[in-house]
C-alpha cells in the first residue's frame, strides 16, 4: 500500500450559495411554501403587514440597509435591488384573472429538480442535456456515450449527473429500458431483495407470458414465494414518465407581468404573494445583550444567520430575474407586443453575455417559470426559439415557429386533392425564402401542428 498526496482545484458551493441558488430556481408558488415553512421553522423571521405606500418604501429600505451592512456572500450572480421600481404599488393586479391551470410536462418536473439539486454549473449542463433526451414515458433515448461526445465532457461525470437524475421524481425516470426502471423503482422504495433483482434482470419476458412456474424452476425457489415476488413487480410503474405528465395538473402563477405602457413596455416582478420578511427585533436585541446561556446563543444566532440567508436569497432572486426579463424583453419586444410568432431566435448563452452573468443562471430564471404578456400567458422558456439561418451568408436566422407558421400557411393554401408533401414543403421554402429545412425538420413540425400527412390530408 502507498500514500500519494494530491493536488486539485475545486469549485465547491458554500450552503448559502446554495440555497441562493435553490430559491432563484423556484417558481412563485413554490417559492411562497418555501417561505411560509422558513417562517414556521425560524422563530428570527417574520411577516410584517405595511399598510401604507410610504411605510412599503421605508419597510423595502430597511431590508435592503440591513442587507447591506452584512458581509458579502461568497459569489454574487445578481446587482443590488433597484428601489426606483418598486413593484409593491397600491393599484394592485388581480392575479387571479392571469391564474391558469396548466399540463405541467415532464420536461419541466425534471428541470424545476435539476435546478434544486445541481451543484455545479457543470453538472446543471449535461443534466439539461440528459433531461433533453428523455421522452414522455421516462426513457433516456440517446446513450450517454454519446450524450457525453457532444458536450465534450467524460463519461464519469455524465454517470454522475445521470444517477442524480435517476433519484429524481417520478421514480424509475431517465432509465435505458425497463430492466432499470423496475430496478431503480425497488431501490428508491429500500427494497433490497437479490430474487426480486433476479426475475427482474432475467426473466421479464416469462413474467409478461405467465410462466411462473418456469421462473420458479430456473430459480429454484419456491412456486409462492415467486407468486408473491411478481405480485411486487406488477405494482411498479414501467412507464413513470407517461403517468405522471398526464396527470400532474398545476395551478401557474406568473412569476413576471409584462404590460404595454405609452410607447414602452413595463416590466413587474410579482411578489403579490410572498410575504414581507423582517427579523424579529426582540430576538436580535437578546442576542446583543449577551446575557444568555451558551446553548440558547448558539440556537439564535444559527436561526439569525439562516434568516440573512433567506432574505438575501429572495432579494437576490428578484434583482436577477429582473435584470433577465429586461434582457429578454429588449430583444422580443416586437413579438410581445405584436404576435408572439415574431420572436427572434435566442440562447441563454446570448442573455448571459448581455447581463454579464453564467448561462445556467438565466437558464435558472427561465425554467418553470411564466410570463403575463399583452398576448397572453406563456412560459419564460419559450422566448428562447430554436434558430434556423438562410442560405445566404447575410441572411438572419428566424426561429422554429417561423417556420411552422410557414408550414400551416402552405398548408392552408394547398390543393387539398393534390396536397403538399414534406418533401415539397422543404423545396418550397427553399425557393420562396432561401431557407435549407431538413425533411425530417419539417415531418417533426408538422407533428407538433398535429397536421397529418399528404397521404391523410388528400381529398378524393
Amino acid at each position: 500500500m502507498e500514500l500519494k498526496q494530491k493536488l486539485e482545484l475545486r469549485k465547491l458551493l458554500a450552503p448559502e450559495m446554495r440555497q441562493s441558488l435553490k430559491i432563484l430556481a423556484l417558481p412563485l408558488l413554490d417559492l411562497k411554501n418555501l417561505v411560509d415553512a422558513e417562517m414556521l421553522d425560524n422563530p428570527l423571521l417574520e411577516e410584517y403587514q405595511p399598510e401604507t405606500k410610504q411605510e412599503k418604501a421605508e419597510s423595502q429600505e430597511n431590508l435592503e440597509k440591513l442587507l447591506d451592512s452584512l458581509p458579502p456572500a461568497e459569489e454574487d450572480y445578481g446587482k443590488p435591488l433597484d428601489t426606483s421600481q418598486d413593484d409593491n404599488k397600491e393599484n394592485k393586479q388581480d392575479f387571479a384573472l392571469s391564474l391558469i391551470t396548466k399540463k405541467m410536462s415532464l420536461l419541466d418536473i425534471l428541470l424545476r429538480q435539476l435546478g434544486m439539486f445541481a451543484e455545479t454549473d457543470e453538472e446543471l449542463r449535461i443534466g439539461q442535456e440528459i433531461i433533453g433526451n428523455i421522452d414522455e414515458n421516462g426513457y433516456l433515448k440517446t446513450s450517454l456515450e454519446q450524450i457525453c461526445q457532444t458536450l465534450n465532457v467524460p463519461l464519469a461525470q455524465g454517470e454522475k449527473t445521470l444517477a442524480l437524475i435517476q433519484q429524481f421524481e417520478p421514480a424509475g425516470v431517465a432509465c435505458r429500458d425497463i430492466q432499470e426502471c423496475l430496478l431503480i423503482q425497488l431501490k428508491l422504495s429500500n427494497i433490497s431483495d437479490p430474487i426480486l433483482e433476479k426475475i427482474i434482470k432475467f426473466h421479464l419476458d416469462d413474467v409478461a407470458k405467465k410462466n411462473y412456474s418456469k421462473i420458479a424452476k430456473e430459480l429454484k425457489e419456491p412456486q409462492e414465494k415467486v407468486d408473491l415476488l411478481i405480485k411486487k413487480i406488477t405494482k411498479l410503474n414501467p412507464k413513470p414518465g407517461r403517468d405522471y405528465c398526464t396527470d400532474a395538473i398545476q395551478q401557474i402563477i406568473p412569476d413576471v407581468v409584462i404590460e404595454e405602457d405609452e410607447e414602452k413596455l413595463v416590466i413587474k416582478i410579482n411578489n403579490e404573494n410572498i410575504p414581507h420578511l423582517m427579523i424579529n427585533k426582540s430576538y436580535r436585541e437578546m442576542i446583543k445583550k449577551g446575557n444568555l446561556d451558551q446553548q440558547t446563543r448558539e440556537f439564535l444566532t444559527t436561526k439569525l444567520q439562516r434568516a440573512y440567508e433567506i432574505l438575501r436569497a429572495v432579494s437576490k432572486r428578484q434583482s436577477t430575474l429582473r435584470m433577465v426579463m429586461e434582457t429578454i424583453v429588449g430583444i422580443q419586444e416586437q413579438a410581445i407586443r405584436e404576435d408572439l410568432s415574431l420572436l427572434k431566435p435566442l440562447t441563454f448563452a446570448q442573455v448571459a453575455e448581455k447581463i454579464k452573468m453564467h448561462e445556467s443562471t438565466v437558464c435558472r430564471v427561465v425554467m418553470t417559470k411564466y410570463a403575463q404578456t399583452p398576448r397572453g400567458t406563456i412560459a419564460h422558456k419559450d422566448f428562447f426559439p430554436s434558430r434556423l439561418r438562410q442560405n445566404d451568408a447575410e441572411g438572419e436566422s428566424v426561429s422554429s415557429q417561423q417556420i411552422k407558421n410557414l408550414i400551416q400557411e402552405m398548408i392552408a393554401e394547398e390543393n387539398k386533392k393534390q396536397p403538399l408533401s414534406d418533401e415539397d414543403i422543404v423545396k418550397l421554402v427553399q425557393e420562396r425564402y432561401s431557407l435549407n429545412v431538413a425533411r425530417r425538420t419539417i415531418a417533426k413540425y408538422r407533428e407538433e401542428l398535429k397536421i397529418l400527412s399528404s397521404i391523410y390530408r388528400k381529398e378524393r
